[in-house]
């Protein structure tokens, strides 16, 4: 029962499971930094929230999403801002552990990489699932006012779109910060895809330089 539960959360219950994780972790007691153990927080939490989110998405088919959409499913531009803004902050968060390990023996130096490297993965698969709710629920949210333009993307094929197709786009937009074979059709969705392409932009160049320091770092 409880399985089946958490394939159907909501916006707000996956943030509230990921929030509650990631402050379990960072309450276990631990001889590691307070950078670290945030970092380590932050990947629990995250992870949770990815995990329930990409089940939901392996559940619902094209007409439950539309319905789930519709309904409710996606938090408030609070919730949404405050979580792409944690993101970015782990990355801070990630930088300044990298420069407190700069004196550490080796096996520890490799040891907060490896930590900072899963943080940045599970923060940048986590904008990316941002984005792809928020893409589903304007779609079907735009689609229910009977907008001309429809949902506002247009998917290859005939068939209508679902979690996954949502979660495409949004990472295709999230790895190139432009769209591919989904034709844009919708001033609204417009917006969206410019502000994820942005922020991805400027994401993937907050990794660039991080990469940079830590070759450094290590040579």
């Amino acid at each position: 029962m409880w399985i089946h539960r958490l394939s159907r959360t909501t916006g707000h219950q996956r943030l509230v499971v990921g929030a509650c994780v990631g402050a379990g972790v960072a309450a276990i007691p631990s001889p590691w930094t307070l950078e670290l153990q945030v970092l380590v927080a932050w990947i629990a939490g995250a992870t949770a929230y990815l995990v329930l989110a990409w089940r939901l998405a392996m559940v619902f088919d094209a007409d439950s999403t539309r319905s789930r959409t519709q309904s409710q499913d996606q938090p408030s531009v609070i919730w949404f801002s405050l979580l792409l803004l944690s993101a970015f902050a782990s990355v801070a968060a990630i930088a300044m552990l990298l420069s407190n390990s700069r004196e550490m023996a080796l096996l520890a130096r490799v040891g907060h990489v490896l930590v900072s490297l899963l943080a940045l993965v599970s923060s940048w698969l986590l904008m990316q699932c941002i984005f792809a709710f928020r893409y589903a629920h304007l779609y079907y949210q735009t689609e229910l006012k009977g907008h001309p333009a429809g949902g506002g993307l247009q998917f290859p094929g005939v068939l209508p779109p679902d979690y996954f197709d949502f979660l495409y786009y949004a990472h295709v937009v999230g790895m190139t910060s432009q769209v591919s074979d989904v034709v844009v059709t919708s001033r609204p969705m417009r917006h969206l895809t410019l502000l994820h392409s942005l922020a991805a932009f400027a994401f993937n160049m907050m990794v660039l330089a991080l990469s940079v320091n830590v070759m450094a770092g290590l040579l």
